[in-house]
């Protein structure tokens, strides 16, 4: 799955809290500082998420694994280290998948 997103919001917080919008709306925990990555308001970014591990890491600012832990009413959220991935539709993921999360 990918979806074509725009940040919409960046909160100074640790973690840092990202709010993203396009093909769907998600929101997003990452410590943006300790991974130095930037993302700021109006970046345009795809954010791709599988259940196998991509072989080209070279193509994402950003890859990580997490577990989906609830997908209902509307809302699909995987922990991420303890961190949080919402996204704000039920994707067709099960509770307990692994899965792998990309930003390009």
């Amino acid at each position: 799955m990918e979806f074509s997103l725009r940040v919409v919001e960046v909160d100074d917080n640790f973690p840092n809290t990202i709010k993203l919008k396009g093909d769907v709306e998600a929101t997003l925990e990452l410590p943006l500082d300790r991974i130095g990555v930037r993302l700021a308001a109006g970046d345009q970014l795809k954010l791709v998420i599988q259940k196998e591990r991509d072989g080209d890491l070279s193509q994402y600012k950003i890859y990580m694994w997490g577990l989906v832990y609830h997908v209902g009413g509307g809302v699909t959220r995987i922990s991420i280290g303890g961190l949080q991935l919402d996204i704000l539709t039920e994707l067709p993921l099960k509770v307990g998948e692994k899965v792998y999360i990309g930003i390009k």
